[in-house]
């Protein structure tokens, strides 16, 4: 555990917040008392399956080359990413991507989309399974609209004819099989759940492919998929952000019993994007206890890489790995310079591998005892008469009122300038 000041009692702190045994969080345990952790012999090992190669590939305004893709591809793995959707089967460049990969002896199982509905459905699944990769990934539709729109010819019977026909060919091809609907209606799920099972299928996709689920509809889901498979094969989720659920979706897929979730780095994907990877890593471990043997501390170097490569910038407030998430100033300010991160940080910085930033704004120059200026003083081994105060605060104003914002190192300069 990291040091603690000595005033901190740990065992009195336990009555409103649960420090990790490791120093990296604090959390309330309220939580716990809203939530219980599941009652399992040892923590659950989720499949975390990263989507940014794919899915983040179709965010708007990104073109990612191989070459870009190769290089957020060896991130992920060097910080024990298992799985990744790679591409799809109908592109030369994921293709390639694929065969490089390997060529490179990549470890990452590598998971590629087929399209179910086409008249010449066999040619996706081949060229799936001939460069290379390790899992063809189905989608169909089920629900009006998009079935009216994607493949009318394919209804009710005749779309469960051709999932089973999709799954025996490409469980022949040597591939390992994802299947998945648009789950618009949960009658339609038991039935076409236990026809991919009884066809060979080893993994059940609920997808929230609109957005548009509460996360105790994901759950609902899942449990009705579990209920059909007879927990004989894989359930994960694919939640996308279009409410700003799809963490929470997420969450609560998991909880319901899913053994893995699809996500991407800094919500990248088609609209808003998809689950966080960022967010959701962190949570399943931080909420849960949940095991995915990810290196949390290389989470905010890989959302840099994502964001310089794929050029989107993160947003300064964003969860986990926002400029904003470790930034303090006001009455803020005296616990960071102390050391106190547990006061102001859910996470330890150092936990995802960010660093921290003091920024004095106007509220920092307030006076009294444990203020942000003599918290600043403190820390520079100083002690400013009345008079050298007033110069400070007057000449830290001037500072704020031209730009916002005074940084920690201006701070210093207009106290060493004025005491000397």
């Amino acid at each position: 555990m990291s040091e603690l000041p000595a005033w901190v009692n740990v065992d009195e702190m336990k009555l409103d917040a649960k420090l990790d045994e490791r120093g990296r969080w604090i959390c309330g345990p309220v939580n716990d008392l809203a939530v219980s952790r599941p009652v399992e012999a040892s923590p659950r090992d989720i499949v975390v399956r990263d989507d940014t190669l794919r899915s983040g590939g179709n965010t708007p305004g990104v073109y990612a080359s191989v070459d870009k893709k190769l290089r957020i591809a060896a991130a992920l793995e060097e910080m024990g990413v298992r799985e990744a959707e790679v591409g799809y089967g109908s592109l030369a460049d994921d293709r390639r991507l694929v065969e490089e990969l390997k060529k490179r002896g990549s470890r990452l199982v590598c998971g590629m989309h087929a399209r179910s509905w086409l008249p010449d459905w066999r040619s996706d699944v081949d060229a799936v399974a001939d460069c290379g990769a390790d899992l063809v990934n189905f989608v169909g539709m089920q629900g009006y609209t998009m079935t009216r729109a994607l493949h009318p010819h394919l209804t009710g019977e005749a779309f469960l004819e051709r999932m089973e026909q999709c799954i025996a060919y490409a469980r022949g091809r040597g591939l390992k099989v994802a299947f998945g609907t648009d789950h618009p209606r949960p009658e339609l799920v038991p039935g076409t759940v236990r026809r991919a099972v009884a066809a060979g299928v080893h993994r059940w996709v609920v997808y929230d492919p609109r957005g548009w689920f509460l996360p105790q509809a994901m759950a609902l889901m899942v449990n009705i998929a579990r209920a059909a498979s007879g927990d004989r094969i894989e359930i994960t989720v694919h939640a996308h952000d279009d409410f700003g659920l799809a963490t929470a979706n997420t969450f609560e897929g998991v909880r319901a019993g899913a053994t893995g979730c699809d996500v991407c780095v800094n919500r990248t994907g088609h609209r808003c994007g998809n689950a966080a990877f960022e967010q959701v890593v962190v949570g399943l471990e931080y909420f849960f206890g949940y095991r995915t043997g990810i290196d949390l501390s290389r989470v905010s170097a890989l959302s840099r890489l994502v964001s310089q490569l794929y050029e989107i910038p993160v947003p300064e407030n964003a969860p986990i790995v926002g400029h904003n998430m470790f930034s303090y100033g006001g009455l803020h300010i005296p616990g960071i310079l102390r050391g106190d991160w547990f006061l102001w940080e859910n996470l330890r910085a150092e936990t995802v591998g960010a660093g921290r930033h003091i920024v004095y704004g106007p509220s920092a120059l307030q006076r009294g005892r444990d203020s942000p200026l003599e918290a600043k003083l403190a820390k520079m081994g100083k002690s400013a008469s009345e008079a050298q105060m007033e110069r400070i605060v007057s000449g830290l104003r001037q500072l704020i009122e031209a730009k916002k914002f005074a940084t920690d190192a201006e701070v210093e300069t207009v106290i060493s300038r004025v005491m000397g």
